[in-house]
């Protein structure tokens, strides 16, 4: 693939980010580098290797620089582009207003020229599985005495995680996608596409090897949930297996997480959910504080919640269908939602009211510089819960009543009726359903790929109104990148973009 060998040349710099400071506090708050450095200088040194990696975190929740934040949700799949366009495509968010028109994707009606975005979470993400590898290799290759044995241990496994991560973001949006292992452009100039049920192998063993190698605490990331550990990966872990049907695995997986009662539990206030101390974080990423645009909001809570709260238009709003997903009395509906008039400060018009969604109470009319108030959530407990009643109900040894326990304890969280164990097998399916769908909405897409693994997308989307007439299910999976293919013979495009 061409742009494999066009970050070779460009991405390795950023990778030394501040090594004369690499303290946890800021690790993630360092401008990139002017000038480039060779793979065994950026090995030599625990510092050098720690540089590196903090390199790879900065990348993916800011970006690819820190100067117009305004525009990163909309190409960084980790700062809020899988958020973004998994609502549109789903039953989930459309777009208001916002940098980008992304109009053919929540209508469903993508081609090759209407497909903005997609390739930006295609290149956000393989540089992410790059400096993954430059990490992993670099830190192989190097012999120097002054990178210590367990500083190679610990970013090794946190590199592993970061591709795992990434590729499973890229084979939910893509398919089958070249599952690139390094950084030699000799093997990756021109590499086909892999069956995705190979990258979900790959992302286990990655997984698995950053589970038995990692920390079970968070003293790497100074007490911040910012670094991931065991249990992150654990989680990471629990998802895939529900992905790939293995549930009993799945089962284990996610009771191994929710086991961890001194290091996590649900907060009881919904408010405090997506705080940067929260007890339900596993793993969050650390947006840069210094940014004079930016401040302490996340991406993508600046560029989402309204400028002047009520009276002008959010960056995303929450759709009918999502809306009337929640029961009465929920507090989801209450605390992570809000509303604003779109006609701005219009006098003449009539009030046009709609809802957005407001995990991330930050945003641009708000955010303060250098105080701390959210952090980008990447991985929760609550997702564990739904994880574990779902495979329980599919199969897992613990069965239904532990399923409908699990889906009781979100349920009485968020202040509704809790369910009875009689209900039936598809009622059960139903109501897991309606259950992720309330608590992981604008979450990393959740809801679209729930949609594509559960066979239940063209039941739902092609009853949706503002996406008929039905274009076809080859949307269920984005186009490649049309730049990719015109520099890569060996890769072939989704079946029916044109």
């Amino acid at each position: 693939m061409r742009y494999l060998h066009t970050i070779t040349k460009t991405l390795l710099p950023v990778f030394i980010l501040a090594i004369s400071s690499t303290s946890c506090k800021k690790m993630l708050e360092i401008d990139p580098p002017l000038d480039t450095i060779s793979t065994v200088q950026i090995f030599s040194s625990d510092a050098h290797a720690e540089g590196a990696l903090a390199g790879v975190y900065s990348r993916m929740v800011n970006g690819e620089g820190m100067q117009s934040f305004i525009d990163v949700p909309y190409k960084a799949y980790a700062s809020g582009l899988s958020t973004l366009l998994g609502g549109l495509s789903s039953d989930e968010m459309t777009q208001v207003s916002g940098v980008s028109n992304f109009r053919a994707i929540q209508e469903n009606k993508i081609m090759l020229t209407t497909s903005l975005g997609t390739a930006e979470v295609w290149s956000s993400a393989y540089k992410i599985v790059y400096g993954a590898n430059a990490v992993i290799e670099g830190i192989a290759g190097s012999t120097s005495k002054d990178l210590r044995d367990s500083t190679r241990k610990q970013l090794i496994a946190e590199a592993k995680f970061l591709r795992a991560f990434s590729f499973f973001y890229l084979t939910n949006f893509f398919g089958d996608v070249p599952l690139v292992l390094t950084v030699d452009f000799n093997q990756t100039w021109n590499m086909a596409r892999t069956p995705q049920r190979l990258v979900y192998d790959q992302i286990i063993n990655d997984l698995k090897d950053a589970q038995a190698a990692l920390p079970t605490g968070y003293t790497v990331g100074g007490g911040e949930r910012i670094r991931p550990n065991k249990w992150a990966a654990t989680a990471m872990l629990a998802r895939v297996y529900l992905f790939t049907g293995e549930y009993e695995n799945a089962m284990k997986a996610a009771t191994d997480v929710i086991d961890q009662h001194i290091i996590f539990e649900l907060e009881p206030d919904l408010n405090n959910v997506f705080s940067y101390q929260s007890r339900e974080a596993i793993w969050q990423l650390k947006q840069t504080q210094e940014n004079a645009t930016l401040r302490n909001a996340t991406p993508e809570g600046y560029c989402i919640n309204p400028l002047v709260p009520f009276k002008h238009p959010a960056g995303a709003r929450i759709t009918p269908e999502l809306l009337s997903a929640f029961e009465g009395g929920d507090k989801r509906y209450d605390l992570w939602l809000d509303s604003t008039d779109n006609t701005g400060y219009n006098p003449s018009a009539p009030p046009n009211y709609t809802w957005y969604p407001t995990k991330y109470k930050t945003g641009q009319s708000n955010a303060m510089f250098g105080v701390p108030g959210e952090y980008y959530m990447a991985l929760r407990l609550a997702e564990q819960y739904l994880i574990r009643a779902e495979a329980n109900a599919l199969g897992a040894s613990g069965g239904a009543s532990a399923a409908v326990d699990d889906l009781n304890v979100i349920r009485g969280r968020a202040g509704i009726d809790l369910l009875p164990k009689t209900l039936t097998p598809d009622q059960l399916k139903a109501a897991i359903a309606k259950e992720r769908q309330t608590e992981l909405f604008a979450e990393w897409g959740h809801r679209w790929f729930d949609l594509k693994r559960t066979g239940k997308a063209t039941e739902v989307l092609s009853q949706v109104g503002y996406k008929q007439p039905w274009e076809g299910d080859y949307q269920l999976v984005y186009p490649i990148p049309v730049n990719e293919l015109q520099n890569n013979n060996r890769l072939t495009q989704n079946i029916g973009y044109r």
